[in-house]
């Protein structure tokens, strides 16, 4: 599927909507997945996809990129 102007301006806006409050991580972030197989990574993206926000972390030690739901993830303490 083509990314058009229209669904990049639409996600835009539906972002904007969003109480940025309720978003649980930022890009630049430090973030590891507590269940299942490790990951340490750092967020460098955050998107609204047709099921819920989505972030994307970078895998710290190979750069490996994934794509979580916000659920998936905690914040490094």
């Amino acid at each position: 599927m083509r990314l058009t102007t229209i669904n990049l301006t639409q996600q835009l806006k539906h972002l904007y909507l969003i109480n940025m409050k309720d978003i649980k991580f930022k890009i630049g972030d430090k973030a590891f997945k507590p269940k299942g197989y490790k990951f340490p990574c750092t967020i460098v993206s955050v998107f609204v996809s047709s099921k819920g926000i989505r972030v994307v972390g970078e895998m710290d030690e190979y750069g490996l990129l994934h794509i979580f739901n916000e659920d998936q993830l905690e914040h490094y303490t």
